[in-house]
């Protein structure tokens, strides 16, 4: 008796997804399945190897853009019931007013819910293939990229509190269409993937074919060059990482003004890119970086020069650049009541005050509830252990607060005044992230509060 054998098109696809998922051990596979012609292949091939994977769940975004996506979105589901695989779908709003164009807007609106689905050990798995990358290579060539941007798509990153993998990105689309066919599958044809005024489907249906009639393996090509790139990319990061072991300052949002100096300007450029980077900010243009070299980084030292840019800002202070996303003004007539010091307290910009129970350290327990304020002028402060008071000015320069951060110092009060809001001139008893007055520290067998200002990913106990 012979039993029949899986069509050569198949068996090529998925033997290439299980070799590209065999090293992968996710707690589960949640395919990004939008029922068009690549997810349904990638969705069908993984159903069929499901004895060999992790639990799969299929998730389908309805972006609310097409007059027919909710019929799109019972098609996916009809597909799953089918194949026996879990069924997620989720409807998203496209907001687009931030002015990047509707495909970037749905992006970030679909891998926003993704990343919302994805729990700690899970693997997003999506269909991008050879083709895809070929595109991105060519989107990122012409936007003036460097070798990140060249580097276009990795098989594997991190992604939310898990992965993303994209096991066909070596796999072009006709070999995608020949495992459709032979399959007898369906799948949806969006309407949009024609809309030639998009950059991407210019690419894809009018430049890609010329070119492959002079260069049929194009696709190819322009996917080992993305190879090349990240390649180049990764020796890039391994160069800025050891730069910045040497240049970083006491917080990681600080870099030595003159270690940066000091370096050739590719290699001084690489450091700052990798730096913003992980900072989270976002990358300053070529004109941006040539004037940290010409305005910011040659300024007097007392000159505190400002560099601001869509999202980020570079700021000076004597010997030291500081980066951050761009800083609101102080608001010296906020008063801010802190009840109960078991609960968070929040401060304008996303800062935040914390306080920690502890004994024979911090805050005596006895002055909660507390007023939080900020710098008026005039503050005096006696640090416990100084002996006496000190203009508030002056401690903050001494501790290096830059300027533009002095405003937003938390200053913490009593609650003596009847109205609730103290005199400035009293002086506070604590300085967030400096000091506790003379007074007010708890005695080695009290009970105190620790307090913990948190800005900008860094933390400061105030002690």
């Amino acid at each position: 008796m012979s039993t029949s054998r899986p069509e050569p098109a198949l068996v090529r696809v998925r033997d290439h997804l299980a070799n590209e998922l065999a090293g992968l051990r996710p707690a589960r596979f949640l395919i990004a399945y939008s029922g068009g012609l690549d997810s349904t292949v990638l969705l069908h091939a993984a159903a069929h190897l499901r004895r060999e994977l992790a639990p799969l769940c299929a998730v389908h975004i309805d972006h609310g853009l097409q007059a027919a996506s909710a019929s799109w979105t019972a098609h996916c589901q009809a597909c799953c019931e089918a194949l026996g695989v879990d069924f997620i779908s989720r409807t998203v709003q496209v907001d687009l007013g931030g002015g990047e164009g509707l495909e970037a807007a749905a992006r970030r609106a679909r891998y926003g819910a993704f990343a919302e689905l994805l729990r700690a050990g899970d693997c997003l798995l999506t269909a991008h293939h050879l083709d895809d990358q070929a595109e991105t290579v060519l989107l990122q060539l012409l936007r003036g990229c460097g070798p990140h941007g060249l580097a276009a798509m990795a098989p594997i990153d991190d992604f939310a509190s898990g992965l993303h993998a994209r096991p066909l990105l070596a796999v072009e689309r006709d070999a995608l269409l020949d495992y459709a066919h032979a399959a007898r599958l369906s799948w949806i044809d969006d309407p949009s993937n024609s809309d030639t005024r998009l950059r991407r489907n210019y690419l894809r249906h009018d430049i890609l074919p010329r070119l492959r009639r002079y260069w049929p393996a194009a696709s190819r090509t322009l996917a080992r060059s993305a190879r090349h790139a990240a390649a180049a990319a990764a020796l890039l990061d391994e160069r800025a990482a050891e730069d910045l072991t040497r240049l970083q300052g006491p917080q990681p949002d600080m870099l030595s003004v003159s270690g940066i100096a000091s370096l050739s300007r590719a290699r001084a450029d690489n450091a700052l890119r990798h730096w913003l980077h992980g900072l989270t900010l976002p990358l300053p243009g070529t004109a941006q970086l040539e004037r940290i070299h010409t305005e910011v980084l040659p300024a007097r030292v007392d000159a505190m020069p400002l560099l601001a840019w869509p999202g980020g800002e570079i700021r000076r202070y004597r010997d030291w650049l500081h980066a951050m996303a761009p800083l609101d003004p102080a608001d010296s007539r906020l008063v801010l009541r802190w009840e109960d010091l078991r609960q968070t307290l929040a401060l304008p910009g996303g800062a935040t005050l914390t306080a920690q129970r502890v004994r024979g350290a911090g805050l005596r327990a006895d002055l909660a509830p507390l007023i939080v304020r900020f710098r008026q002028g005039g503050e005096q402060c006696r640090p416990a252990s100084r002996g006496h008071a000190y203009p508030l000015k002056q401690l903050l320069q001494e501790a290096g607060v830059p300027p533009w951060l002095r405003g937003h110092v938390p200053l913490i009060y009593g609650v003596e005044a009847s109205d609730g809001i103290p005199d400035p001139a009293a002086g506070p008893l604590a300085v967030a992230g400096l000091c506790i007055a003379e007074g007010c520290r708890a005695d080695t067998s009290a009970e105190g509060w620790q307090l913990i200002w948190t800005r900008g990913g860094r933390s400061m106990e105030i002690s």
